[in-house]
């Protein structure tokens, strides 16, 4: 059954943030499942709905909507909530809201008086990461309880995520779905591979000081994709690999399939924590898996639920167990045929159609 549906989320694009390519990816295979879909775009410079949907790789499908925003805070916000408060007329509340910010979810309730067919995505624990570094987590307990009384159903990005948040807060009906990547983005390598590759940013969460200590250690070179070279984060990594770790600055995404495919090794790090262990169902996992190239990846409940066998774990937190890991991957080609094997291909089609599934079992 065709439904219409608003995507409560205001993505930067054209952009390589994580975010942006995870809703626009939904967002498009949900309308190429036939559904109408809304969505709000805050642009980055001169730049079209073709071009935005462009810059993930995707071509423009009937059925999907992009409208975008003036550029401005206040000037987008406003236009923001008149697009929204548009889609609700049109459709007499009868579409389905999905909201990929509590923010903006407790903003809609609050304009629609609760009148709304709301499913919360949550990709986090606020109240939970809050009291996990020492913050206070009052307020933030009580946002995510305003919206998850107003939800009719709740979708998370991983089961961790949906474990914590359930230890936290009465929940309506949820569901656990994993993120995914684009039939396009398959790969196979056509030699044997150079170097170790890592694409995402340098944030400690990711166990990126392991992975530099790590480069010390093993014989291929380590590139990190992504991040700024005039970063000083990334500064003290190429320092910590004592000359060994190089480093790309971000590239298109529709670039990041035939980087992948060039590399030996993939390296998936993580480090231990509620957001390593539990939160993250990591965007780049699945291009790694297209990708034909073998994964090392962090120990860890949250990588094993979502891939289990497709990758060679070390202990997370370990900088001698990940170039253990590395030179076995690297080395050994029973353990690169057998990983390779296991890789599943989770796209975003399937993704949609399990979220479709959901949305219908409600009634």
């Amino acid at each position: 059954m065709a439904r219409d549906w608003f995507w409560l989320y205001r993505p930067s694009a054209p952009s390589v943030r994580a975010q942006t390519i995870q809703v626009l990816n939904a967002a498009h295979a949900m309308a190429s499942r036939g559904h109408r879909v809304e969505l709000a775009i805050n642009p980055v410079g001169p730049t079209s709905t073709r071009e935005v949907l462009a810059s993930v790789g995707l071509e423009p499908v009937e059925g999907l909507r992009l409208r975008l925003l003036p550029r401005g805070g206040t000037a987008a916000s406003v236009a923001f909530r008149l697009v929204f408060l548009a889609w609700v007329a049109r459709t007499r509340g009868r579409g389905v809201v999905l909201a990929r910010s509590k923010r903006y979810a407790d903003q809609a309730l609050r304009w629609t008086g609760g009148h709304l067919r709301l499913i919360l995505e949550v990709h986090e624990v606020d109240s939970l990461q809050a009291l996990e570094v020492g913050a206070p987590a009052e307020g933030i307990r009580a946002l995510e309880a305003r919206v998850l009384r107003g939800a009719r159903g709740v979708v998370a990005n991983a089961p961790g995520t949906l474990e914590l948040l359930a230890r936290v807060h009465q929940l309506p009906p949820a569901i656990a779905l994993h993120n995914a990547t684009h039939p396009s983005r398959v790969r196979r390598p056509v030699g044997p591979g150079v170097g170790v590759g890592y694409v995402g940013s340098a944030l400690e969460s990711k166990g990126v000081r392991e992975l530099a200590l790590a480069a010390r250690r093993i014989s291929e070179p380590l590139v990190m994709v992504g991040p700024s070279g005039s970063d000083p984060r990334v500064r003290e990594l190429m320092a910590l690999s004592g000359g060994r770790l190089s480093v790309e600055g971000p590239i298109p995404h529709r670039e990041v399939p035939d980087r992948l495919a060039a590399f030996r090794a993939l390296a998936l790090p993580l480090s231990p924590g509620l957001f390593g262990e539990r939160l993250t169902s990591p965007l780049k996992l699945w291009d790694y898996l297209a990708s034909g190239v073998p994964v090392v990846g962090a120990d860890l409940p949250s990588l094993r639920d979502a891939a289990p066998g497709a990758f060679h774990p070390y202990r997370a937190g370990d900088a001698d167990d990940l170039a253990r890991a590395i030179e076995e991957v690297c080395g050994e080609e029973t353990l690169r045929a057998r990983l390779l094997a296991a890789a599943p291909l989770r796209t975003w089609a399937d993704r949609a159609a399990a979220l479709e599934a959901f949305v219908e079992g409600l009634g």
